[in-house]
């Protein structure tokens, strides 16, 4: 469900499913927050097949912005997809997440 490719510093960690939900959140979660826990200066987390995310998959990005805020390093949102945009302009998370 998960892919990760590491290029100059920046990790990026692509969802390779059109749904995030409980049933399939687990692998993005562990490799999200091994990954903002590795010492990467920035994350991206792409999300240009992701469909539609549930209130768990959003659980585990608020859990990988604090992670980074942690850190120090910055965590970023690429390719986020219209319907998912929606959600977060909802819940008014595209204020507290770097959307690019």
């Amino acid at each position: 469900m998960v892919e990760v490719n590491e290029n100059a510093g920046v990790v990026t960690v692509a969802v390779k499913a059109d749904r995030v939900t409980v049933a399939n959140v687990a692998d993005l979660k562990t490799t999200l927050i091994s990954t903002l826990n590795g010492g990467a200066s920035k994350v991206v987390l792409d999300l240009a097949e992701v469909k539609f995310m549930d209130s768990t998959g959003i659980s585990v990005l608020i859990s990988g912005l604090k992670a980074s805020r942690e850190r120090s390093n910055r965590f970023v949102i690429a390719n986020i997809q219209r319907d998912v945009l929606k959600l977060f302009e909802l819940m008014k998370l595209d204020k507290i997440f770097e959307i690019i």
